[in-house]
């Protein structure tokens, strides 16, 4: 299956998924807490086994990373063709009954990330991306937007942003977000990385910053962003392939000003 078979096979799956997920919003079924602020629902699980059953029927030797497991099913990294799913980016907005979330499908092919698709069914949106292609928000190409590199340009930006669950990256994020909202002129804590990234894809968001995202948080919507113009990498300016769980997303000429902040904080460690 070549990457544009790839993408529309995500595509079509992320949609089956997306009707899923858009009639339990609210009514997400059983609760089960794996730490502080992260909650698995019953509703996750259903929309992720959906969304295996299609890759599985067209795919069936690929291997598959899945943010809601199962545990104790042993995961083939390595594998040559590995698809990275996240079910519901945007699990606290969901059992909420908050409308915004999406359903995140990338696919990896001989170590390189290739193809990635994220659906927003609340909205019937589809950024999708397959790498060496334009990305497209629905039927439409989308570019990050091209700006200035000046401060006077960093003041006018809407930043998006996510938080970590609990412990110290949270407080260093806390004390980003202090900084940012000083400089610019809008900052949204979100609630999905994935939407995030999307959100700077199409110019909706100048930058977005996550400090503790996982790899099906962000390899969808990572395509997409680097089919569209932008850049993405890591909290020091690095790949975002190798991140740790740190992630900086925005317009080329403004990312620089997003990393001054949390390179300021990560250099300068809270005294308490």
């Amino acid at each position: 299956m070549d990457d544009k078979s790839a993408r529309d096979l995500a595509v079509r799956t992320a949609f089956r998924a997306g009707r899923l997920a858009a009639a339990r919003i609210g009514e997400p079924g059983y609760l089960r807490w794996k730490g502080l602020r992260d909650v698995v629902a019953g509703a996750s699980v259903e929309v992720q086994d959906e969304i295996v059953a299609a890759i599985r029927a067209e795919c069936p030797d690929d291997a598959m990373l899945l943010e809601e497991g199962p545990e104790d099913e042993p995961l083939d990294v390595a594998a040559e063709r590995l698809w990275i799913v996240d079910p519901i980016c945007g699990s606290l907005n969901f059992v909420h009954g908050i409308p915004f979330f999406a359903i995140s499908i990338a696919l990896r092919v001989a170590g390189q990330l290739r193809v990635g698709v994220v659906y927003d069914p609340m909205r019937d949106e589809c950024f999708a991306a397959c790498i060496g292609e334009p990305a497209y928000l629905n039927d439409r190409p989308i570019t990050v937007p091209t700006m200035s590199q000046g401060p006077e340009f960093w003041e006018q930006s809407w930043v998006g942003a996510d938080l970590p669950n609990d412990g110290p990256l949270r407080k260093e994020a806390l004390r980003v977000l202090e900084l940012h909202a000083k400089e610019v002129l809008s900052l949204s804590v979100l609630g999905s990385p994935a939407l995030g990234l999307c959100y700077v894809a199409c110019g909706r968001l100048n930058v977005y910053w996550s400090l503790d995202a996982k790899p099906w948080d962000v390899a969808g919507a990572g395509v997409v962003l680097q089919c569209a113009g932008g850049l993405l990498t890591d909290p020091e300016g690095g790949s975002w392939i190798h991140s740790a769980g740190g992630y900086v997303a925005g317009n080329p000429s403004l990312h620089q000003w997003a990393l001054r902040a949390i390179k300021y904080v990560k250099q300068h460690p809270d005294p308490v």
